[in-house]
């Protein structure tokens, strides 16, 4: 029976997928969510407020709860268009390799570097996070803000992480996840087409995460829901889509210039605000660390 949390494709279909999908929508993913394609983090009382700076706010966040060193090294695995990466390089004075699939986010992360006036502290390349080719120890930090749900090998991939930071390195992750392991055959149906029209692998319940780390051999593993923090995003965005989704010359302009999967795509949108209020998807952060080497005797 499908439990709705294996891989949705091959590695190399997945892969081949991911890459053509950010390619064709670069444009329209920014015109949708601005410069951070991502989740918004909203305090209690905050629900509904300027989603840009939501979306900023779990940057900062994510940079509170993993710890990430000011001045560090970070592998921003899963790069998209680079405005972490900027965030990183301006703000804490880190120096960023920001990897990722798709060759136009290199090219527009790489523009955006560059008005933001830290192509000194940035670097982008088109690699594959599971295998990136990184010397062992090469990184004090290595940050996934919501690029493991690409993974289709979650293992490979934070073991690829566990491999490239230095010891005493830090991890930082925050990541799609799954209720549970128990979901019921109308939930994984859910949970497959946000998979095939979002081209994502598949989410896995944010225990498993934290026993996966313990597993590779990371110390210092912690994990948090922030659900309810995050959900507000969906209501927002299905706001934003809906006017596209109704005009009908905007729709097939789009159909004409990116194929029939720009329509699924956005009309998935709703089904994400669908998955959260049902309590099937939630959002999930964790940290760990590489442990430092034993001293010598």
């Amino acid at each position: 029976m499908d439990t709705g949390l294996t891989p949705s494709a091959e590695t190399p279909e997945l892969h081949k997928a991911i890459e053509g999908h950010y390619d064709g929508l670069i444009q329209l993913y920014e015109d949708l969510w601005g410069e951070h394609i991502h989740h918004g983090y909203w305090e209690p009382g905050q629900a509904g407020t300027d989603r840009h700076l939501a979306q900023v706010r779990t940057v900062d966040r994510l940079v509170e709860f993993a710890g990430v060193p000011a001045g560090s090294r970070v592998l921003d695995a899963g790069c998209g268009v680079g405005a972490s990466a900027v965030y990183l390089a301006q703000q804490l004075g880190c120096e960023v390799e920001g990897i990722t699939l798709s060759r136009e986010q290199v090219l527009r992360a790489e523009q955006k570097a560059a008005e933001a006036g830290v192509t000194g502290q940035t670097r982008f390349r088109q690699l594959d996070a599971m295998a990136t080719g990184y010397p062992d120890g090469s990184f004090d930090a290595v940050w996934a803000l919501e690029s493991c749900e690409l993974m289709p090998d979650k293992r490979a991939f934070l073991s690829e992480c566990h491999r490239v930071l230095r010891p005493g390195g830090v991890l930082a992750v925050a990541t799609w996840c799954a209720r549970d392991d128990q979901l019921t055959e109308s939930e994984v149906r859910l949970l497959r087409r946000i998979y095939r029209d979002f081209v994502v692998s598949h989410v896995l319940p944010l225990d498993d995460y934290e026993k996966m780390c313990w597993q590779l051999g990371y110390g210092e593993v912690r994990a948090e829901e922030w659900t309810d923090r995050v959900r507000d995003t969906w209501k927002l965005s299905t706001d934003i889509v809906r006017p596209f989704v109704r005009d009908p010359s905007y729709v097939w302009k789009l159909i004409r210039a990116k194929g029939v999967d720009i329509f699924r795509f956005l009309n998935s949108v709703p089904l994400m605000k669908q998955a959260y209020d049902r309590g099937v998807m939630r959002y999930g952060v964790f940290r760990a660390t590489k442990p430092a080497k034993e001293a010598l005797s």
